[in-house]
C-alpha cells in the first residue's frame, strides 16, 4: 500500500486486521474521494493476505463515527452521469467489503449516518457503545436524496421493509437502543474503551468462519408502504420535494431482495442529486451549518430572567429552561405567570419525555412576581407589550437592579433599540433577542445591534441562541430588522390586491403552491388583523391595505382569535375553498406577492441590516418558513 492519508491499518497476534479511519484535516470523519481511494487500495491489500482471521474498523475520532459522504464533494459531479460512475465504483467498494471470506466486524462510538452507516453496513456484525451520543441514520432525504451507497438494501436485509422505509422517510436517527431493538445492530457495549475487546471476542469465536446472513426475498410490504405514504406524503408534492415519493417507490420497486435494492438506488440517486430541490436543500444544509458556527462559545450565561410572562415571555422562558438554564419569571400580572408556568409544564411533558428530566426542567423554572431574579441573572430578556414607552420604563428599573457585567435584551419586533436605550445610563448593554411565535417551534432568534451596542455582549446573545438550541442571525437596528421588514410588505401587498378585488383564496392558494406554509391573507388572520395594522403603521403601509385592515378592526373581525377576518374560521382552520387555478396563473400570482419580500431583503443586504445575501435566505427560510426546496428568496430570485 502507498502511504495512508487517512487511514491506519494493523494486524495483532491473532491475525486480525484493525482499519482506523481517521480523516486527516477534518475534525470528523467524512467519506471523501481521497478516502475511498485509499480504502480501495486496503482492500486489494486484505484481499491478498490468506494469514487476515477477520476484519475489525473503528474510528479514530474520539466520539465519533462517520458523518456521511463529503457533501462539498457532490458539487463537483456536474452531471447525472458523473454521480453514477461515482456511486459505481463505491458500490463496487462497498460490495467487496461485503463479500470478503473472513468475518469482519465494526464498532461505533458516536454519529454513523448517511454513508457512515452504508460503510457499517457492509460489515458482517455492528457493535456500537450504548452512549447517548451514538445515532445511527439515513438523514439524506432532508437533501432531497436517499441513500446512495448500497445501505437501502443492507438496512432492509438486517431490519425488513417498514423499518427501513422509516429510516428513509423520516430522516431521523435512531438511538443505539433503539437500534439494537430493530436488529440494525448486533450487540452495544457501555464505552468506547470495551468496543475493540468486544469485537477481538467475536472475531475470534469465528475462528474464520464468516457468519450466517438471514435473508430476506419476499416482496415488500405494501401495507408498511402505505402506512408509509399516508404518514409522510400527505401535506407533500412530488413537484415541490421528489425524494419521499421516489423512496416509497424504490421501495415498492426493489425491496424483495437486498442486493437488488442496493443497486435500485443508481437508478434514481443520480437524477435526485443534480435536480433543483437537492441543489437548494444542501444550499439550506450550508447556511445552516454556517448559522450554527456563529452560535458556537461559552455564552457565561446560566442565569435568565425574563420579564412578560405572556405567550412569547412565558415560551422564552420554558425554552431557555428546557436546555439546562436557571430561569426566573415576572410580570406584574401573578395569573399570567401562572398561566406560563402550566404551558411550559405541558411543553417538558411533551418534548422531554423522561420524568427526571421534566422534574428538573420544571425545578429551573421559577415564578418571580416580585422580580427579585433581575438582581442575579445574567441576561435579563423583556417580552412585555410592544409599545416604547412601556419598554423605556422596564430598563430604566431594571438598570438599577442588574449586576454590572449582566445583558439587557429586548425582544421588540420593530421598535429600533436607539429609542428604547434613550432610557438607560449606559445603552451599550442593550441588544435585541427577537424570537418568533412559537418559540418552540421556529428557530430563527434576530440578534439586534445598534450603534451604541457592546458588539461583545451581541457575540454573547449569539451563543446564547445556539445554547438553548436555536438560530442566531445578526442584524442591525432598522425598522423591522431582517423578517418583519421583509414579511410584512409581502404580506400587505396581498392585503391591497384583496382591497383592489382580487380574490383572497387564489392569492393563499397560489403562495401554497409556491410552497409557503400559508398564503399571505390566512397568515394575517393568524397573526391577527389588529397586529398587523398596529405594525403597518410602524414600518409603513398602503392607504388601500391600511383602509381594509381598520374596517375589519373596528367590526372586531380580527382574524382567527375572533372567529372572523378576512376568512372565517372553524377552531385553528380557516374556511375558504382553496380553488386549483391554471399553473401559469398562479406562478405569477406568486411572483408578484413575494416581489416586496425580495426587493426588501436585498435592500437589508445593501444597508448592511444583515452581514449577506446567505443570512437573508437563511432568516426568512428559520423565521418565516420559505420553502428550503427554494433555497432563500434571494436565491430563488436568481434562479
Amino acid at each position: 500500500m502507498q502511504d495512508l492519508k487517512h487511514w491506519s491499518v494493523s494486524i495483532d497476534d491473532a491475525n486480525l486486521c484493525w482499519l482506523t479511519l481517521d480523516v486527516s484535516g477534518k475534525s470528523v470523519n467524512v467519506l471523501t474521494h481521497a478516502v475511498m481511494a485509499e480504502l480501495g487500495q486496503i482492500i486489494d491489500w486484505v484481499e491478498s493476505q490468506s494469514i487476515i482471521a477477520g476484519v475489525g474498523m473503528l474510528s479514530g475520532k474520539p466520539g465519533g463515527f462517520v458523518y456521511g459522504a463529503d457533501i462539498a464533494e457532490f458539487e463537483l459531479l456536474a452531471t447525472a452521469d458523473d454521480v453514477l460512475q461515482h456511486m459505481q465504483m463505491v458500490h463496487a467498494l462497498f460490495n467487496r467489503i461485503d463479500s470478503l471470506d473472513v468475518p469482519t466486524i465494526v464498532g461505533i462510538d458516536g454519529i454513523a449516518v448517511g454513508g457512515g452507516l452504508e460503510i457499517a453496513l457492509t460489515f458482517d456484525r455492528i457493535i456500537t457503545t450504548a452512549s447517548p451520543k451514538t445515532k445511527l441514520g439515513f438523514p439524506e432525504v432532508n437533501l432531497g436524496i436517499l441513500p446512495g451507497y448500497g445501505g437501502s438494501g443492507r438496512a432492509y436485509r438486517r431490519i425488513g421493509t417498514a423499518a427501513v422505509t422509516q429510516m428513509m422517510m423520516s430522516g431521523r436517527p435512531l438511538t443505539a437502543s433503539a437500534a439494537q431493538a430493530a436488529g440494525l445492530i448486533d450487540q452495544t457495549v457501555d464505552d468506547a474503551a470495551a468496543l475493540q475487546p468486544a469485537m477481538t471476542s467475536w472475531l475470534t469465536a469465528q475462528n474464520r468462519a464468516k457468519p450466517h446472513r438471514q435473508q430476506r426475498e419476499t416482496a415488500a410490504d405494501q401495507k408498511a408502504l402505505d402506512d408509509a405514504s399516508a404518514q409522510f406524503l400527505t401535506r407533500l408534492r412530488a413537484d415541490h420535494t421528489p425524494a419521499p415519493f421516489a423512496i416509497i417507490e424504490h421501495v415498492r420497486r426493489y425491496g424483495h431482495a437486498a442486493a437488488a435494492m442496493s443497486a435500485g438506488e443508481m437508478d434514481i440517486f443520480p437524477e435526485l442529486m443534480v435536480g433543483s430541490t437537492s441543489k437548494n436543500l444542501r444550499r439550506v444544509y450550508y447556511l445552516t451549518d454556517k448559522v450554527r458556527k456563529t452560535a458556537r462559545g461559552d455564552s457565561a450565561i446560566t442565569n435568565l430572567h425574563v420579564v412578560g410572562a405572556g405567550v412569547m415571555g412565558g415560551d422564552i422562558a420554558a425554552v431557555a429552561a428546557m436546555a439546562g438554564l436557571t430561569v426566573s419569571l415576572t410580570d406584574m400580572n401573578a395569573g399570567a405567570i401562572e398561566t406560563a408556568m402550566n404551558r411550559a409544564a405541558k411543553l417538558f411533558e411533551r418534548r422531554l419525555k423522561s420524568d427526571d428530566k421534566i422534574a428538573a426542567a420544571k425545578q429551573r423554572l421559577q415564578a418571580d412576581p416580585s422580580g427579585d431574579g433581575a438582581a442575579r441573572a445574567d441576561l435579563v430578556i423583556e417580552a412585555v407589550a410592544e409599545k416604547l414607552s412601556v419598554k423605556q420604563a422596564v430598563f430604566k428599573a431594571l438598570e438599577t437592579v442588574i449586576k454590572p457585567d449582566a445583558i439587557l435584551a429586548t425582544n421588540t419586533s420593530a421598535i429600533p433599540l436607539e429609542d428604547i436605550a434613550t432610557a438607560l445610563q449606559d445603552p451599550s448593554r442593550l441588544i435585541g433577542l427577537h424570537f418568533f411565535n412559537p418559540v418552540p417551534v421556529l428557530p430563527l432568534v434576530e440578534v439586534i445591534w445598534s450603534r451604541h451596542s457592546d458588539q461583545n455582549l451581541v457575540s454573547r446573545g449569539m451563543q446564547f441562541a445556539g445554547q438553548i438550541g436555536k438560530m442566531p442571525i445578526r442584524c442591525q437596528s432598522a425598522p423591522g430588522f431582517l423578517v418583519n421588514r421583509a414579511l410584512l410588505p409581502y404580506m400587505f401587498k396581498a392585503v391591497e390586491a384583496v382591497a383592489a378585488g382580487e380574490n383572497a383564496d387564489q392569492i393563499d392558494e397560489a403562495l401554497v403552491d409556491f410552497g409557503m406554509p400559508m398564503g399571505p391573507i390566512e397568515l394575517c388572520d393568524q397573526v391577527g388583523l389588529d397586529v398587523c395594522l398596529d405594525v403597518g403603521m410602524v414600518l409603513g403601509i398602503a392607504p388601500a391595505a391600511e383602509k381594509i385592515l381598520r374596517a375589519h378592526c373596528a367590526a372586531q373581525n380580527l382574524g382567527r382569535k375572533t372567529g372572523s377576518g378576512f376568512y372565517q374560521w372553524d377552531g385553528n382552520r380557516p374556511i375558504r375553498p382553496r380553488a386549483a387555478v391554471d399553473a401559469a396563473v398562479m406562478a405569477e400570482i406568486a411572483a408578484s406577492m413575494l416581489a416586496p419580500m425580495i426587493e426588501q431583503c436585498q435592500q437589508a443586504v445593501d444597508a448592511g441590516v444583515v452581514d449577506s445575501a446567505d443570512s437573508a435566505d437563511a432568516g426568512m427560510i428559520f423565521g418565516t418558513g420559505f420553502p428550503g426546496f427554494r433555497g432563500g428568496p434571494l436565491h430563488w430570485s436568481k434562479q
